[in-house]
């Protein structure tokens, strides 16, 4: 506790540095002495963070058509940074938002520490935050009165936290506010800055000692994490415990093949010379400097653990129609968390919240965040959101007595000479025919016919229960699977999509999403929403949502859903922070693709956060649907 604390108050203590253009006359440490005007100059145009984000050209293409060439210029610029908010979510059935302000305070004012620092990364303890990218930050006291909140992140205008004194007179950066916008009490905003001129203290007759990181290593980096072992591609010689190193990043670049690739054999030797790796592409592209955790040997031999201590950063930060009590909601893609457990404080945990994931260890992490949290009225369940809704026709009765081995591949009798008891049998007939109801293996079948179970299947499943669950749930723990759900079952449908995340900041690289690419996010999304809507019963509520800037994803399934269901209308929401959508269509490649956004008049009845508006989120998008009486 006392190490979480200590973290926090050099955090919440440090004193922003202006980036600002650095004259040779005030010129900082960084800078030797010694240098020439023009190496100088040199140095302050390499070691610095000004990225240049790229993308495959027809998407790029694409998008300048949606937003024009200003505002897509606008918008890469913006993605290549991360918010300087971070916001915080109260669990309101433990405390309150003056609570946990009160409690920072305190701690602050206990001690006066003044350091520049890292984020806030205290671990240790049951309570979380996150950023607007859903990674999680860290936490501020053992009480689970804080928690994750991923639907409403990034740097906010003063209207939205209130523009009176400063709560921390005599600092500068960061602050806490509590959000002023009326419903949304329950956020507290917790304030970074940056970017800030780094002095790396670099001089033409003694190199820098450099790390170069992965492109995701940095990006994770630029939200506040400290940097592991995987993470690190090249390093100095002669490096050892200790040492302070300057951390660029390597970015793909174009491939002879037409493809990216960094072309970076992991454990090269940098000798500070024109012929490094990438040297002239990393120009502009130093995210901070830090002290080394191990000798260059062991970071390129460890397979764990922090290999660089980040202790000076370009960014410093800090590492909605509420559904009522009593209702059922299912979120359908609810890893990690953060949005199921949202739902259940705003319903005082009173009904029922169904998370489901097709992933078994996120679907442990979700039950892990629940528990942490002391809310009850959250199941989660392994499930894939593309098979939620469950069709039966008739119902299969098994006979146990009856699971010889020419259907199961085991009997009861020699179960136990292979180590299986009685309740691994039943469990894997269950197992085995929900799997043949669910996936709707006998629809066709007459009844009279009998179920086929091939033999390949029958040897997966006797494998699996030899040798246990293989790496996939290596994190240990036992999930319950779900057979999918009834139609017209639920109240509300949270369906906040897998999507190509092209909203998510800071971004370094974006080249890897190709108009087909984009064009398959959508056919996803659609047969997934497609599920939402038989599931929802009528005069209910479906709320989709994605952290994408791609209005393929966006305005264009909300054209396919308003245009493929009649009995779906845009409803209005409330609190309204994020900008209108798209209205149009677009036609690329001489009209090979058009895609058909919104009609005038439904623009405002969505919300897009753009991530290179005054709000500084990250980008994402929300449509909520009324649902009416459903066509027989």
């Amino acid at each position: 506790m006392k190490k979480a604390r200590d973290l926090l108050l050099k955090t919440l203590t440090s004193v922003a540095k202006p980036y600002l253009p650095v004259s040779p006359i005030s010129t900082p440490n960084s800078i030797s002495l010694f240098q020439s005007p023009e190496q100088m100059d040199s140095s302050r145009e390499r070691y610095r963070y000004s990225p240049t984000l790229r993308w495959n050209p027809h998407v790029e293409e694409y998008f300048i058509k949606a937003y024009g060439s200003d505002h897509f210029a606008r918008i890469s610029h913006a993605l290549t940074c991360p918010s300087c908010y971070s916001c915080i979510r109260v669990n309101t059935l433990k405390s309150t938002s003056d609570a946990v302000i009160e409690k920072l305070m305190a701690i602050l004012q206990e001690t006066r520490i003044a350091s520049s620092s890292n984020c806030i990364s205290v671990s240790e303890s049951n309570a979380t935050a996150e950023v607007g990218t859903g990674k999680k930050l860290g936490s501020f006291c053992k009480e689970p009165n804080v928690n994750p909140l991923s639907d409403f992140d990034g740097r906010v205008p003063t209207e939205l936290f209130g523009g009176g004194d400063n709560p921390m007179p005599g600092l500068q950066s960061p602050s806490i506010h509590k959000c002023q916008v009326p419903g949304l009490d329950y956020v507290v905003f917790v304030k970074g800055s940056g970017p800030h001129m780094i002095e790396y203290n670099d001089s033409p007759n003694q190199p820098l000692k450099e790390v170069i990181v992965s492109r995701k290593c940095a990006e994770a980096v630029l939200r506040g994490a400290q940097i592991f072992v995987p993470g690190v591609l090249a390093c100095s010689a002669h490096v050892e415990k200790g040492d302070m190193v300057a951390v660029s990043v390597a970015v793909e670049q174009p491939g002879l093949d037409g493809g990216w690739g960094v072309g970076i054999t992991r454990g090269t030797v940098l000798q500070g010379l024109q012929t490094d790796p990438h040297y002239h592409e990393r120009n502009g592209m130093y995210i901070g400097q830090g002290a080394t955790m191990m000798s260059r040997a062991g970071i390129f031999r460890a397979s764990e653990g922090i290999a660089v201590e980040m202790t000076n950063r370009v960014f410093k930060l800090p590492s909605f129609n509420d559904p009522q009590q009593g209702e059922r909601i299912l979120d359908m893609c609810a890893a990690p968390g953060g949005k199921t457990t949202a739902i259940a404080i705003l319903m005082r945990d009173k009904g029922e919240v169904v998370a489901v994931d097709r992933s078994h260890n996120k679907v442990l992490d979700i039950q892990k965040l629940a528990a942490e949290m002391d809310l009850n009225c959250i199941t989660a369940y392994r499930l894939d959101a593309l098979k939620a809704v469950c069709r039966t026709n008739g119902s299969i009765n098994v006979d146990l007595q009856n699971c010889n081995e020419e259907t199961f591949g085991v009997s009861v009798d020699n179960a136990g000479q292979l180590g299986f008891s009685e309740q691994d049998m039943a469990s894997m007939a269950t197992e085995m025919l929900t799997d043949l109801t669910c996936k709707d293996k006998v629809s066709k079948e007459t009844k009279n016919q009998r179920t086929y179970v091939s033999k390949a299947e029958i040897r997966k499943n006797t494998r699996r229960m030899r040798n246990g669950p293989g790496r996939n749930h290596c994190m240990g723990g036992r999930v319950e699977n779900s057979k999918g759900y009834s139609p017209n079952s639920f109240d509300r449908v949270l369906l906040d999509a897998p999507c190509s995340a092209l909203g998510l900041r800071p971004r370094l690289f974006a080249g890897e999403e190709t108009i087909e690419s984009l064009r398959n996010h959508a056919k996803y999304q659609r047969r997934m929403f497609d599920q939402a809507v038989q599931l929802v019963r009528p005069g209910g509520i479906i709320v989709y949502s994605t952290c994408t800037i791609n209005p393929g994803e966006n305005e264009a399934l909300v054209r396919y859903a308003l245009d493929t269901y009649k009995f779906l209308s845009l409803a209005p929401q409330h609190p309204r922070i994020g900008g209108p959508g798209l209205v149009g269509h677009c036609e690329l490649f001489d009209g090979k693709y058009t895609d058909e956004w919104l009609r005038p008049g439904e623009e405002e009845l969505v919300q897009r956060f753009d991530p290179s508006s005054p709000l500084d989120t990250i980008g994402f998008f929300i449509a909520k649907f009324n649902v009416g009486q459903k066509e027989t």
